[in-house]
């Protein structure tokens, strides 16, 4: 138990700030406390670094919730939780372009801090895969980034 509650103290705000970034706000607590349940209960497979593992399983804990409500009638669609990049609206649209996958690599290791060792962890991958993964989405991100730019109105005068 006292594994547990050190796992929790150290954690939980992690945990509930990954699931805030990914889910509508009423699902936030419940996914949490699913996630920290899911702890208790396989205490003794929970690695020395939990974080990553407690991220994996929030990630599955929000797929499962997501097909879960995806059966219930919707009285009226939720606003966009995902958080975009903020104060760069090219960089938000070429990010919101780009795959679900894409963007979880990109999320994982530049908005969680995770160093790709860890986020393959998350993805249930090898960290090679990982690696590969997160440099493709840098290349598609930085494409898609790229022919925005080349679309962007010239102010008057400037030549290209």
């Amino acid at each position: 138990m006292e594994r547990f509650e050190r796992i929790y103290e150290e954690h939980a705000a992690a945990v509930r700030a990954y699931v805030r970034r990914r889910a509508p706000e009423a699902m936030v607590d419940d996914v949490v406390a699913d996630v920290f349940v899911v702890c208790l209960r396989r205490i003794d497979d929970v690695p020395r670094n939990a974080l990553p593992w407690l991220y994996g399983v929030a990630r599955k804990t929000l797929a499962n919730e997501r097909r879960k409500r995806r059966d219930l009638p919707v009285a009226a669609p939720e606003a966009s939780y995902e958080p975009e990049p903020v104060g760069d609206s090219q960089l938000a649209a070429a990010f919101a372009a780009l795959s679900d996958a894409d963007r979880e690599i990109l999320r994982l290791v530049a908005w969680e801090g995770l160093p790709l060792r860890s986020a393959a962890r998350v993805l249930e991958c090898s960290p090679v895969a990982a690696r590969v993964r997160f440099h493709r989405a840098k290349s598609r991100l930085a494409a898609r980034l790229e022919s925005a730019s080349s679309f962007r109105p010239q102010p008057k005068g400037a030549t290209r």
